[in-house]
């Protein structure tokens, strides 16, 4: 696979840094390179120049394009043998072999080494030392005072190493972020190692030199696209790794070397443990590559939840996974069969059980850890909303474990004790191993008489996780050493405001329980209604409705929060309130008596009621709206009640001041039938008959608008009755024969009229004929 080339140039930089700093790393040294192509122009001499001439060895041919050059360094301190600083400047060497750092950047009072490297790679590399060699470390190297002149410098011809990087599989090359290579010299991390940038060609080949001959180098390589699993080289497996300490050497001169990197990969997976113990412990998991157990890259911390994912691993090999904890967890590895190893983390635990151990390859997911547990006394203390415990304070709260001496007396071991965590987290064992199987208490200490933050707390042997602590220890509960998160050492629920009733309290109406607020604050609440304090049968919703028995009682309501596992119940009543009679309410309808009818007078019949009513108060309605003024026990039907309904309204008030009313049931008032008469004088044969009709209303209407049609024999006469009439009208009958004959008078209303009239028909009359 084709690489891009990168500056052809030598570079020489301080140890590189971690694997998670590779990038910075890779930028560091491109200003570097910059840097270096920059030439120091010319200027007139300064006192404080240091100035010398480099001496070429035979055979060697300087490149303008890649001329040797000097990095000019000062030491971390006085002492020459700790680590250097990065270069001040770099000076490039003439091709006659004549340089000059100028005294313009120099500090009069510093003292400076001069490091020597070839963009050919060809000359050895290194500081120069008193005589006027090259030494490969800067401790062998001489200090240049600035002013220095004439300083003459023997260089020779050095090694290369050279070889090719084969690329894997489904890596793609990237121009504007190309794979670097060096090379290191001197002790991995120490204050003497150096390195030398190499140059590596398209085709993957690559050099770099300028070492002395048979010099012990160690080959990296950086993909600034992390997609590679790069680091240092190691030859002997040919296996990479992210630190120099376990990468082995070539030596200068060292030719035909194939480094084939492996794409980077991840192992992710979940730690599966009871939730207390992963939220409580800090888990760290490892990728181990052989026995000395030591880890590849960083530890990775699991999250809360227990999954996990350990990035940056080689894909060509396998690891096994190893877990490291401080807390009830059991610090150890995965076995092949899933099981867990619980095998120290030091390379004789791995040596011994690494044949046992699973390896997998940075590909695999879903990887599930199963630690074992160790046996103790694990639990919770209940923490109230918004708390914490202060395990840092002198007082911090505590719990205990009591053993049961020979004498069967209860008595504490100062060594078993464990501090509360902030969540009330505790996990403790018996520092005896041996004593891990015998019974033991249980004792939480908060120190409340002397930490005012635990005030809250009552010391105590624990009886269980829902049942009250007792100072008493014939009353504990034991508890065993188990891997199990088997105790809570329990709360009490605090009533923060007490509960109330609501709403108006008397016999009939509903009332409510406001249940009052609690810590904690998810707390789930019953109810119980109270008549006197004591327990009304059933009465456990949150309403109630006081019955007739509750008169005059006190009512009250207790509600019992509960908060869960943990917490033990509490109780609070609220104030107790008098229950107040049902108000007024009617039992028997009000009624109306006398006949409904136009003239007539009515009466309202008050009905009975629920209590004696200090007052009452009447209202006759039309059509069921009220009639102006008519407010007595009686009435007098009008014309206007005609043809509607009529009813009366009582309103009682009793001595509570509660009023209720009650309508009695609409009664039609009749239209009116009026009376009709008819009247015939006898008259002779042949004489036309005249008779009269009166249609009378009894005065509800005094004039009649209709129709009057009088009857004799067979034949009947219209007439129409007209207001002018006012009631009375004469009819003229045909002359009739000889004899008696009957006749009939019938009264038909009007549109009008029929408001209030109904029709009506007369009396039959004989009238006779002579």
């Amino acid at each position: 696979m084709p690489l891009t080339t990168p500056v052809a140039t030598t570079a020489v930089a301080a140890a590189p840094l971690t694997r998670a700093r590779r990038v910075l790393l890779a930028l560091t040294a491109a200003v570097a390179l910059l840097v270096a192509g920059l030439a120091v122009p010319a200027r007139a001499a300064d006192p404080l120049d240091i100035t010398g001439r480099v001496v070429f060895p035979s055979g060697y041919t300087y490149d303008a394009s890649a001329p040797p050059r000097f990095e000019v360094r000062y030491p971390t301190s006085a002492t020459t043998t700790e680590a250097v600083r990065y270069p001040v400047l770099y000076v490039t060497v003439a091709a006659d072999g004549t340089f000059t750092v100028p005294g313009s950047r120099l500090e009069s009072t510093r003292q400076y080494y001069l490091l020597l490297a070839d963009g050919q790679q060809r000359l050895v590399a290194g500081y120069v030392n008193a005589s006027g060699g090259i030494s490969p470390q800067h401790p062998a190297g001489a200090l240049f005072s600035p002013g220095r002149t004439g300083v003459v410098v023997s260089t020779t011809i050095g090694q290369q190493v050279t070889g090719r990087i084969v690329l894997p599989s489904g890596y793609t090359a990237d121009a504007n972020r190309p794979l670097s290579l060096w090379a290191n010299v001197g002790t991995p991390y120490a204050g003497d190692e150096r390195w030398t940038y190499g140059k590596i060609a398209s085709d993957g080949s690559f050099v770099v030199g300028g070492f002395a001959s048979g010099q012990a180098v160690r080959i990296s390589i950086l993909d600034p696209q992390e997609k590679l699993y790069d680091g240092a080289w190691n030859p002997t497996d040919g296996y990479f790794s992210a630190t120099r300490l376990k990468a082995g050497t070539v030596n200068a001169g060292a030719s035909g070397l194939t480094l084939r990197p492996n794409l980077a990969g991840s192992i992710s997976g979940r730690v599966v443990a009871d939730a207390a113990f992963l939220a409580n412990t800090s888990v760290s998991l490892d990728a181990v590559v052989d026995t000395s157990g030591i880890k590849e890259g960083f530890s990775y911390d699991a999250a809360d939840d227990g999954t996990f994912t350990i990035p940056d691993l080689d894909t060509g090999r396998s690891y096994a996974i190893s877990m490291f904890t401080f807390g009830s967890l059991q610090s150890g590895a995965l076995r092949a069969d899933g099981s867990w190893s619980p095998v120290p983390r030091d390379d004789k635990g791995f040596a011994a059980t690494w044949s046992s151990l699973k390896k997998i390859r940075p590909t695999a997911t879903g990887v599930v850890l199963r630690p074992t547990v160790s046996e103790g006394v694990h639990g919770f203390v209940t923490v109230p909303d918004g708390f914490q415990f202060d395990r840092w304070d002198t007082n911090a709260a505590r719990v205990q474990l009591w053993r049961r001496g020979t004498d069967g007396v209860w008595a504490t071991n100062a060594t078993d004790v464990a501090l509360v965590e902030p969540n009330g987290w505790f996990s403790l064992r018996a520092f005896d191993e041996a004593k891990r199987t015998e019974d033991h208490l249980l004792y939480f200490e908060p120190n409340a008489s002397v930490n005012a933050k635990n005030a809250r707390f009552t010391a105590g042997f624990w009886t269980g996780s829902t049942t009250a602590l007792t100072s008493d220890p014939a009353k504990a509960k034991v508890v065993r050493h188990t891997t199990g998160v088997d105790v809570r050492i329990p709360f009490a629920v605090r009533n923060l405001t007490k509960p109330s009733v609501t709403g108006t309290v008397r016999v009939g109406s509903a009332v409510k329980v406001a249940a009052g607020t609690w810590d904690p604050s998810s707390v789930t609440t019953s109810v119980q209604w109270l008549r006197d304090g004591t327990a009304i049968s059933g009465a456990t919703s949150t309403t109630y409705t006081p019955k007739a028995a509750d008169e005059g009682t006190k009512l009250s309501v207790r509600v019992t929060a509960n908060g869960g596992t943990g917490w033990l119940a509490t109780s609070a009543t609220s104030a107790a309130v008098t229950v107040a009679p049902a108000p007024i309410s009617n039992v028997t309808r009000v009624s109306i008596s006398g006949t409904v009818g136009y003239g007539k007078t009515v009466w309202a019949n008050r009905g009975t009621w629920s209590q004696t009513p200090t007052s009452t108060s009447v209202q006759w309605l039309r059509d069921g709206v009220a009639i102006s003024g008519a407010t007595g026990s009686s009435y007098k039907v009008t014309k206007s009640d005609v043809g509607t309904q009529l009813s009366v309204r009582v309103t009682a008030k009793a001595a509570d001041g509660s009023t209720a009313r009650s309508t009695s049931v609409q009664t039609k008032v009749p239209k009116v039938t009026p009376t009709v008469k008819v009247s015939v004088p006898s008259v002779k044969a042949g004489t036309k008959l005249k008779a009269t009709v009166t249609v009378d209303s009894g005065g509800l209407v005094t004039k009649p608008l209709g129709t009057v049609a009088v009857t004799i024999g067979s034949k009947t006469i219209k007439v129409t009755l007209t207001a002018t009439h006012a009631g009375k009208v004469t009819v003229t009958l045909p002359a009739q024969a000889k004899g008696s004959h009957k006749v009939t008078a019938t009264y038909s209303p009007t549109s009008t009229s029929t408001t209030y009239l109904t029709g009506a028909t007369s009396s039959a009359v004989t009238v006779k004929v002579t």
